[in-house]
């Protein structure tokens, strides 16, 4: 396969989609496009009809979203990464392996056909025996380029499922997932303490709520406290917004606790809010040295830069 001087970069994730058009050479992105439209939403869509196959109806709605990127785009091939590959997705392809390394081995990918000069590089996630990701291993290949100056680390990528990811000269392993994104929706919208919390906007006023949540986390305390978020509401009145950083305190604390102690170099990337919250988690019990951080602008790159790689390799 030729490398095309433009392709499309397709991120389909549970609950979001979006599309980049990126000059291969600099990953330049000239035109980018998003929707609510995520893997779950139209695969919803797909059982409510009876005539056109999985695979048909998401390149369906992929050739509709495609025309917001102009008519003369020039691309030569959309390459999906996330939730496409997934048993709710375009085609459901198996799992790579962990390790894997900035070489590729351990990624698998498919190409597909899909219109005249233009064809789909469907990528799969990757597993362990008690694990997988989809989408966050072409962020991890990506985000090599970063880590090379390194020997070793964890790589944290916080979201609904954070993952952390051991990194050691070129390849990553021992894949770890923690519902804390999925943990912190389920509390604070339909549990009893929904009633007691309220979102709002990350702000150094809620710091000490935060920080004191960390505490409580760290401590391995979670469960016989989280009442308390209640209880710190009805009793004495306690600021709803204070109390919603307060839970995601906790709940980040209790992720990160097992990392107190380490002497391994802990990479964060990730956007904000979850940026400045886990940097700030990380800093209370690790050295500034023992923490690198890379913000939203690397990791987007890191999916651009990754998905580049998958191109390259594939041409070969």
């Amino acid at each position: 396969m030729k490398i095309p001087d433009y392709f499309i970069s397709c991120d389909w994730g549970t609950s979001n989609f979006r599309l980049r058009l990126v000059e291969t050479e600099t990953l330049n992105v000239l035109v980018e496009h998003k929707t609510d439209q995520g893997v779950k939403i139209i695969y919803q869509k797909f059982l409510q009809q009876n005539e056109i196959g999985r695979t048909q109806f998401f390149k369906n709605y992929l050739e509709s979203q495609i025309s917001n990127l102009g008519e003369n785009n020039k691309a030569g091939l959309v390459i999906a990464a996330g939730m496409a590959s997934s048993n709710i997705g375009m085609q459901n392809l198996p799992y790579g392996q962990i390790p894997f390394n900035t070489q590729g081995d351990g990624l698998l990918w498919q190409v597909m056909s899909f219109k005249e000069n233009l064809a789909i590089l469907l990528i799969s996630g990757v597993k362990t025996e008690s694990g997988m990701m989809r989408g966050e291993e072409i962020q991890a290949f990506g985000l090599a380029k970063y880590l090379e100056s390194y020997q070793s680390g964890i790589l944290i990528l916080p979201g609904t499922h954070s993952k952390h990811i051991d990194y050691k000269k070129g390849e990553f392993s021992t894949l770890k997932s923690f519902m804390t994104g999925e943990v912190f929706e389920l509390f604070s919208c339909n549990s009893i303490l929904s009633n007691s919390v309220e979102k709002c906007h990350w702000i150094n006023k809620r710091h000490d709520a935060f920080k004191q949540g960390l505490e409580i986390g760290f401590s391995g305390e979670l469960s016989a406290n989280l009442f308390s978020i209640r209880a710190r509401h009805i009793l004495n009145d306690a600021n709803k917004k204070d109390n919603y950083y307060l839970l995601s305190g906790m709940l980040i604390g209790d992720e990160l606790s097992y990392l107190k102690g380490t002497r391994q170099t802990i990479f964060l990337a990730a956007t904000e809010p979850f940026y400045s919250m886990y940097k700030l988690a990380l800093e209370t019990f690790l050295k500034d040295t023992q923490v690198i951080c890379f913000g939203d602008k690397v990791l987007e790159k890191a999916l651009l830069i990754g998905q580049k790689k998958i191109i390259q390799i594939h041409a070969k």
